[in-house]
């Protein structure tokens, strides 16, 4: 698909950009009417899908009684004021890999954290699921911010393409719901790649989820009102925030929260071994290094500020 004027993108922002409420003044447990997905976008062959999602206010993080709730999800009113794209899937091996041939991404120091145990020994357990339109892994905080500056360098735009905001990407991941998950109030192997019921990890297979110790191909599973893949379940995405427990100094505006520790940075999502607890569109990721590479559960997808 060829890549929008700018014209026509702020036209289609026009569109998508009336502000709903997600549920703020709702009661607990139950959903906001859904939200329609918005139009799409493609700005170059290896670029990822861009679905916009409009602006809007919605309640973050849990309420009391929700079960599994943990202390570092403090329930409060976010407004994302404005607009913005989200890519409609994880960053695939395929976009990854177009990024390395550019001399860009650091494609040979991914592959050894992969291949390689933290003291630098050959793994053992490594295991390669195959690439293609699996969502990449075993990227750190960084390697993230670099393939989104391979992305504005590619499409010639002014750092447009970014991470999301930790508020923005439960906003997404929401698409107008209130529930523990999207769909309701319990896990449903029909939505994603999850894992075990818990209390511990491990993969599991049921209905459509038919991959029960690695990751899916992208958009296995139906996407969610706003148009988005995987928002839950197959790997934990990288966001933009430095790691502050009870977000305290978070804006309000859905922006990211430069407050806290900066040293590790947050992600979200569950991944195809997280239990139920993990997979809630409140959970928030134990936070990592950002220089932290070789998990082969971790990855990211990108976000673009619309002008």
């Amino acid at each position: 698909m060829a890549k929008p004027a700018a014209g026509a993108l702020a036209a289609i922002a026009m569109l998508v950009s009336p502000t709903f409420s997600a549920g703020q003044n709702a009661p607990q447990g139950t959903s906001a009417p859904s939200p329609t997905a918005g139009p799409s976008f493609k700005e170059c062959r290896n670029c990822p899908e861009m679905v916009f999602v409009p602006a809007g206010t919605f309640m973050m993080g849990s309420p009391a009684g929700e079960p599994d709730r943990r202390e570092n999800e403090p329930y409060q009113q976010v407004t994302i004021g404005r607009p913005f794209a989200m890519a409609r899937t994880e960053v695939t091996w395929d976009q990854w890999e177009a990024c390395v041939r550019d001399r860009w991404c650091d494609g040979a120091g991914v592959e050894h954290a992969l291949r390689a145990n933290e003291d630098g020994t050959p793994n053992a357990a490594f295991v390669d699921w195959g690439r293609g339109t699996r969502p990449v892994v075993g990227v750190s905080w960084f390697d993230a911010q670099t393939f989104a500056g391979w992305l504005n360098w590619k499409t010639g735009e002014d750092d447009a393409y970014r991470l999301p905001s930790e508020a923005e990407w439960e906003y997404a991941a929401r698409a107008g719901t209130t529930t523990p998950y999207p769909w309701g109030h319990e896990l449903d192997h029909n939505y994603g790649n999850f894992g075990i019921p818990g209390p511990g990890l491990g993969g599991k297979a049921e209905g459509r989820d038919q991959w029960a110790d690695q990751t899916a191909p992208v958009a296995s599973f139906p996407a969610n009102a706003f148009g988005l893949h995987d928002m839950h379940g197959n790997v934990f995405e990288w966001v933009e925030d430095c790691y502050e427990a009870d977000r305290a100094h978070a804006p309000a505006d859905g922006s990211p929260n430069r407050e806290g520790n900066c040293a590790n940075r947050v992600f979200r999502d569950g991944t195809f071994l997280s239990n139920p607890y993990m997979q809630r569109s409140a959970r928030r990721g134990a936070p990592y290094p950002s220089t932290l590479r070789g998990r082969n559960y971790l990855g990211f997808r990108v976000a673009k500020t619309l002008d």
